[in-house]
């Protein structure tokens, strides 16, 4: 019984665990110059974390800054900027192998300090160069052709003070605590400590004291990590306020690159509640044995990578040569681990031209659910570097990769899945709808709380609890307000999760248009916007109406098979 509730929550939370390798820090410099294709072919187990002195390309930056300051030469001075850019570079793409690392073994205390001292440098340069462009662009008008935006927003980040600087590295202490307490905290229940592993192993606990226990260790850790949110909370709306911005949530939409602002996300999730809460209530309740019956199921891994390498070609060309090279070079964790991180993401090694995907398998659907979806994205990062991590672009077409490519699956399920292919395409479906609705929701919450004045963890439950309400998951799932604790992004990548709904939109209007449809957009040429790539406005209430059209005509008829 506990083994059907643990999978049972972990289809429901599929989509908690996926979101980026680390803070996209790449997107405040855009790339000046292409990059080739070519495809690394060093296996991880030989990276080599190696990197220039964080504090001799901060000195470097310096001196050119002051150089410029008095020289009449634009090439002299350009040519030394964008040696800095480069340096800057080789220090991001180390801070991507430093993360996967530390989430290898969280335990690892050097782990840990390496990755906060590259990302705090990080910061750091990106402040400094973007003093030091602003000056050119003054002086000589260099990158004055991308345009005002583009000059307001550098505007705005040459302004940056150094104490942003000291709150972004309070901010990342905060959220490596977080990231501790989720691989490592323990409630005390009938004398004896436990983790959530030894909780649900356990196989001695009868159903009753099982839910006691869980109910113990979900309220404790909910104060806990709901107490470091609140210091969370309060040194972020600093930040936004020093960067310049209005609130802390049109700082964060800004970093991901949005077209679009929080407050028209808050008014498509309107559309959104009213179209699809009713959709998604009666598609769980329609297909609710079907999703136990999957619950049950077990995949066992090495069965489902054999599948995966002929399935992935046959939905799309070349896919297959991606995942074998995954594969044979090591680009690949999915051992399970007590010490690793608990979540899933796929990031790109730039030093050694290769992406990465890290996760945990459990040898259930969720799992193959997940991987699927990450290698949507190890596929763009693999297919596309320079329209992918090279390119400064809004974070929901880098989600509708992934979710555009879990679409394209669907016709290879009965491989994957077997027996149990009808009811994964349904568990798919719902998770679909479920991505919309929780991107949204999320994307709600944090806004709302943002908006409260020095919230306690109790008000902010009540709050969740009431967003939970408006969506249909208290209905559906019994929530209670304590489940936001839960979601790492809402620490670690606050304001990201809208992009799980809005890229979901954004899939399932290129599936409509065709396979031939998705392959352009992974394809797509740099900085290609969100709206152009899907060819559509999936905030409009004429475009949300039609999807929910559209997803009720597909399960009407799987459900009639």
């Amino acid at each position: 019984m506990k083994r059907v509730l643990c999978l049972l929550l972990s289809l429901l939370l599929l989509l908690f665990g996926c979101g980026p390798a680390e803070p996209v820090t790449r997107n405040y410099l855009r790339m000046n110059y292409a990059r080739g294709s070519v495809h690394g072919h060093t296996a991880f187990s030989d990276m080599v974390l190696s990197y220039p002195d964080p504090d001799a390309v901060i000195r470097s930056i310096d001196q050119a800054m002051e150089e410029t300051a008095v020289s009449s030469d634009p090439k002299e001075c350009i040519a030394a900027y964008e040696e800095q850019v480069q340096a800057y570079n080789q220090l991001v793409s180390a801070a991507s192998l430093a993360y996967v690392r530390y989430c290898q073994d969280m335990t690892e205390s050097h782990r840990a300090k390496e990755y906060g001292r590259l990302n705090a440098a990080l910061f750091t340069i990106q402040n400094r160069l973007a003093k030091l462009e602003k000056e050119l662009m003054d002086r000589w008008g260099y990158h004055r052709e991308r345009g005002e935006a583009y000059a307001d927003d550098l505007g705005r980040r040459s302004r940056q003070s150094a104490e942003l600087g000291i709150l972004r590295e309070k901010e990342d202490e905060l959220c490596r605590r977080y990231e501790q307490l989720s691989t490592e905290y323990r409630s005390t229940y009938q004398g004896r400590t436990w983790s959530m592993a030894e909780l649900m192993a356990d196989e001695d606990l009868s159903l009753q004291a099982f839910l006691e226990a869980l109910e113990q260790y979900e309220i404790g850790k909910n104060q806990a990590a709901g107490e470091l949110f609140v210091e969370l909370m309060s040194l972020r709306k600093q930040m936004a306020k020093l960067g310049g911005y209005p609130s802390y949530a049109a700082s964060q939409y800004a970093m991901y690159g949005r077209t679009y602002s929080p407050e028209q996300a808050l008014a498509a999730a309107m559309i959104v509640k009213q179209v699809f809460v009713p959709l998604y209530i009666r598609l769980r309740q329609r297909c609710d044995n079907d999703l136990r019956y999957l619950s049950g199921a077990a995949f066992p891994e090495d069965q489902f990578i054999t599948t995966m390498e002929q399935a992935v070609d046959r939905v799309m060309p070349g896919a297959g040569e991606a995942w074998r090279y995954m594969l044979c070079y090591g680009l690949y964790d999915s051992q399970p681990s007590e010490r690793k991180l608990k979540g899933s993401f796929t990031t790109y090694l730039a030093a050694y031209r290769c992406p990465f995907l890290f996760t945990q398998w459990k040898d259930d659907a969720s799992s193959a659910f997940t991987v699927i979806h990450e290698f949507g994205h190890f596929l763009s990062y693999y297919r596309n570097p320079e329209g992918t991590y090279y390119a400064s672009e809004d974070l929901d077409l880098a989600e509708t990769d992934a979710q555009g490519f879990e679409w394209l699956m669907l016709e290879e399920y009965d491989a994957v899945f077997g027996r149990y292919a009808d009811a994964a395409r349904l568990c798919f479906l719902t998770n679909a709808l479920y991505a919309i609705l929780s991107g949204f929701m999320e994307d709600e919450f944090q806004q709302r709380a943002y908006s409260l004045k020095d919230p306690t963890v109790e008000e902010l439950n009540r709050l969740y609890a009431e967003m939970a309400a408006s969506y249909g998951f208290d209905q559906l799932f019994g929530y209670e307000g304590r489940e936001w604790t839960e979601i790492g992004h809402t620490f670690q990548f606050p304001f990201y999760y809208v992009s799980y709904g809005s890229s979901m939109l954004g899939a399932m209007a290129l599936i409509q248009s065709g396979k031939k449809a998705y392959v352009r957009v992974v394809d797509r040429r740099p900085c290609t916007s969100f709206r152009d790539a899907v060819g559509a406005d999936v905030f409009s209430e004429e475009t949300i109406r039609s999807l929910a059209a559209w997803v009720v005509s597909v399960s009407d008829g799987w459900l009639q098979e």
